[in-house]
């Protein structure tokens, strides 16, 4: 046999170890930076545990390809004609599936999901779903302790039904049915386990279609009984390479290598990877937009705290005629186009956010100076991330403001960081410019919002911000409006100013279909996804 046989050979066990699991079904590998520490749905709240809990987990509803709410566990529901109550009745034949460490069999019955619940609420849970169901009758007193977890307006009349009583309508209420805190909990096995619910095999119990096979330091490892051409296993494997892997669990955006997720897809060492959307070539891609790239300036700083300053900044920057790589695109605002309001794309609804700065920016920044007792610019630096890319675009800024405010010494220096230095050094205030990107880990716009909150990572308290900022988050159900007064009062204020949006996309390997994919952790749904060889 001659080399490149052996090389030919190599290739199809590699892809036989990525396909086949159990018996003729195929496998399904995600490489991930960690091993995921705790299967609890109820605290669930990153990606590693989001997937596993996702796939271990089934709800009375559940997200479908289309992105919309189907049921799961109920056969059926009704809504009162008021909106505020909902009942389910349950499939026949539900049940959590029994591994060998279990010591007995548990029901799944309409209780659980009473339970479950009723956890979301517990103080000793510190479950991040509490807010995500404040609608729910007597939620916040249960929250605060002046009411029992009882006392929440969740029911199980018999082991088939289960009734929730809302304070008003929620048009997205199925919706928030599918997602991790909604998952049951059975109180007997759950008090059973002494604290350690979820922690290990012996004390996690899944009713999904994908059951617990191994856990161990190396990964997670899911199996569940096929037909047809269904994958069969899913692996969360730890990736030994996570420094160039844009697939990691922080979702982040910025990688080493732009090839990294696809090359470890055509090595056969993942089935699927996220990266840049224009490298995707012929393997199925699913193309999303959740991070925003900005520049902040540190409003502390005597030369950047006048207004005026930094307008004319943005004025100088917004100028220039960027050469743009593939996946980048002028931003309309600080919210990428992936938020979705009441079901549609929250970008779509409100248009273009960006305020006009009116103004010569050397008239701007003459003003804003001398409003300082100033005459020039001194010793600013500006942060950026490693990598050609930022390197460049920033270059391309500061060329300008070279141009147009060289009369005040607008010479500014540029620093490169690792990208995770770089957002502790802008958290920290130790900065004066920097280019940062913003990536969202869930479908709440008030999670990028917050970081402005109390001034934030700007250091700037903008009036009636905090107040609105606190309505709306009390707020049970967000409207685009409600949204869009925020995005203005925050980016009028001139201390961040969004300049693009990037692209990234969820790549398959070839034959992959049926995943669902939601960006926002990433969180991957293999309940229908199949492999055709």
């Amino acid at each position: 046999m001659n080399i490149r046989h052996i090389s030919l050979a190599v290739f199809c066990t590699l892809l036989c170890f990525l396909f086949v699991g159990c018996g003729s079904s195929a496998s399904f590998t995600w490489k991930l930076s960690r091993v995921p520490s705790n299967l609890d749905p109820q605290i669930a709240s990153e990606s590693p545990e989001l997937i596993a809990v996702t796939n271990l987990y089934r709800g009375l509803t559940r997200i479908d390809e289309s992105g919309e709410p189907i049921l799961d566990c109920a056969e059926s529901y009704t809504v009162s004609s008021d909106g505020c109550t909902y009942t389910f009745t349950l499939k026949d034949g539900l049940s959590y599936t029994k591994l060998k460490r279990h010591e007995k069999e548990y029901p799944l019955t309409a209780q659980d999901f009473v339970f479950g619940m009723q956890r979301v609420f517990m103080p000793e849970t510190n479950s991040p779903y509490s807010s995500t169901f404040l609608n729910i009758k007597n939620a916040k007193e249960v929250l605060n302790g002046t009411m029992s977890p009882e006392q929440l307006g969740v029911s199980a009349p018999d082991d088939h039904t289960v009734v929730f009583q809302l304070e008003q309508p929620d048009s997205e209420f199925l919706a928030k049915l599918s997602q991790a805190g909604a998952m049951p909990c059975n109180q007997e096995f759950f008090e059973s386990s002494g604290g350690a619910y979820g922690l290990t095999a012996q004390y996690t119990l899944a009713n999904g279609s994908f059951y617990l096979y191994n856990w161990n330091e190396n990964g997670l490892f899911l199996r569940r009984s096929t037909t047809g051409n269904q994958i069969g296993s899913l692996r969360l494997v730890i990736d030994t390479d996570t420094a160039s892997d844009s697939s990691s669990s922080s979702g982040s955006t910025v990688s080493s290598s732009s090839q990294s997720g696809v090359q470890k897809i055509l090595d056969g060492i993942a089935t699927a990877a996220i990266d840049n959307a224009s490298v995707a070539g012929n393997l199925p891609s699913i193309p999303y937009t959740a991070t925003t790239w900005a520049l902040v300036f540190n409003c502390e700083n005597p030369q950047l705290a006048p207004i005026d300053v930094r307008k004319a900044l943005i004025s100088s920057a917004v100028s220039v005629s960027f050469a743009l790589p593939a996946d980048f695109s002028a931003a309309e605002g600080l919210l990428p186009p992936a938020i979705t309001l009441n079901g549609e794309s929250y970008r779509s609804q409100v248009g273009n956010q960006l305020p006009a700065i009116s103004g010569n920016s050397k008239d701007l920044c003459r003003t804003g100076l001398e409003s300082a007792g100033l005459k020039r610019f001194d010793n600013i630096q500006i942060l950026i991330p490693q990598g050609s890319n930022y390197r460049e675009l920033m270059d391309q800024i500061n060329q300008t403001w070279q141009q147009d405010l060289g009369s005040f010494s607008a010479y500014f220096s540029i620093k490169e960081l690792p990208l995770d230095e770089l957002l502790s050094t802008v958290e920290s205030g130790n900065y004066q410019i920097a280019l940062i990107p913003f990536t969202i880990t869930s479908n709440n716009p008030l999670e990028l919002l917050n970081q402005f909150s109390n001034g934030g990572i700007t250091f700037d308290a903008i009036p009636d911000y905090d107040t609105a900022l606190a309505k709306a988050a009390s707020s049970l159900e967000l409207s685009a409006t409600d949204v869009a007064a925020l995005e203005n009062l925050l980016l009028k204020q001139a201390s961040v100013y969004p300049l693009w949006y990037q692209q990234e996309a969820l790549i398959l390997a070839q034959g992959v279909d049926h995943v669902v994919f939601q960006p926002f952790g990433p969180i991957l749904d293999l309940t229908w996804a199949t492999y055709t060889k």
